[in-house]
């Protein structure tokens, strides 16, 4: 697989970026995988070293997943970001970090992260596209989440 790397921008203008693996690009869609090189803990969820996850980026759409699974491709948990200005190219992948983040375990379980940490400053036309954004999400993640499903069938020989 060709390397991507994933640049995510926060709403104070910081940057991170992951070199990771493009497994698909299409118009309306991007696939990057990445295998963890470090601990990463998310509520209750513990990443690993040699945990692999799955991303998934629609620029018309007002999040991405990330779909953590251990080295044996059992799935740990789905990860989605509000997120806004994506743009896919097949060495970069780009977008906003709006925040608010929202986990879903394989039990089925659903957390919202970060709610508190939305900064006071946003402008109220921002701010009324979260809500949107988090709304949306929270009724439609089981279908998008059989759709990552189907994208990762389509596109990978196996899942980890």
């Amino acid at each position: 697989m060709a390397m991507c790397i994933e640049r995510k921008r926060y709403l104070s203008g910081d940057e991170v970026r992951f070199a990771c693996q493009l497994v698909a690009l299409e118009p309306d869609l991007g696939i990057l995988k990445y295998v963890l090189d470090r601990t990463w803990q998310v509520q209750s969820l513990t990443l690993r070293p040699g945990h692999v996850t799955y991303g998934f980026y629609w620029p018309d759409r007002p999040y991405n997943l990330y779909w953590w699974m251990d080295e044996r491709g059992e799935t740990l948990g789905h990860y989605f970001n509000l997120c806004d200005s994506v743009h896919l190219s097949p060495h970069e992948f780009t977008w906003r970090d709006l925040v608010i983040d929202v986990l879903v375990l394989p039990g089925g379980d659903v957390i919202l992260i970060d709610e508190d940490e939305l900064p006071q400053e946003l402008t109220p036309e921002l701010r009324a596209a979260i809500t949107a954004a988090r709304r949306t999400l929270l009724q439609t993640w089981p279908a998008v989440v059989r759709e990552a499903a189907a994208l990762l069938d389509r596109y990978t020989t196996d899942r980890a």
